[in-house]
């Protein structure tokens, strides 16, 4: 099978929340989202990040589609509660992989678990055989988001990513495949903090 990959960036919705392409006035949420401490501890954004860090994150991510893209996650008013990615982590397999960091203020609302799914049932359309997700061992939300979504834990990767401060993480494997079944969507916000 091959991955039909867009050509461009996607705009998909669940009724709550909206995934679309960045844009530059959600560079400033952006840097805020990126700064906050528990988005430094669990992603791989910079540390310190600075306000050209956004600029440069949110010029990229309007304009790549290969070999993945980043979408701003937002509700109905169209104010960015965080951002999520979905990449192709093995063209030849068609596995994808997908990646989140939710802004401080929207956390603990099933923001990431809703965008997860999004890109997921995304994914499926696209012709991707296996859905991935890595989250840091100590990064409960994140797994949450990950289980929530019906995803198996798969497996540990001990001290596998040299995290910011020089902070040796375990990684956590999730994995999704197609012929999986399908888990029952729980409305109660329950994904924790939601970063990745």
């Amino acid at each position: 099978m091959t991955l039909e990959w867009p050509r461009q960036i996607p705009t998909l919705t669940d009724g709550v929340v909206w995934l679309r392409p960045l844009e530059p006035p959600d560079v400033d949420a952006v840097y805020i989202c990126a700064s906050d401490l528990a988005s430094q501890q669990f992603t791989t954004v910079p540390s310190p990040y600075d306000w050209s860090d956004a600029v440069e994150f949110v010029d990229r991510a309007s304009a790549q589609v290969w070999p993945g893209f980043e979408v701003a996650i937002t509700g109905d008013d169209d104010a960015l509660l965080g951002t999520c990615g979905l990449r192709v982590r093995d063209e030849d397999s068609d596995v994808v992989a997908i990646g989140y960091m939710v802004s401080p203020l929207a956390r603990g609302r099933g923001i990431a678990t809703r965008a997860t799914r999004l890109l997921i049932e995304f994914a499926w359309s696209v012709g991707a055989h296996r859905v991935a997700l890595d989250a840091f061992a100590t990064n409960l939300a994140s797994r949450r988001v990950a289980e929530n979504c019906g995803m198996a834990q798969e497996g540990i990767l001990r001290e596998a990513h040299l995290g910011n401060g020089g902070i040796r993480h375990d990684v956590v494997l999730y994995g999704l495949l197609r012929s999986d079944p399908v888990v029952p969507v729980d409305e109660s916000p329950s994904d924790g903090g939601g970063v990745r």
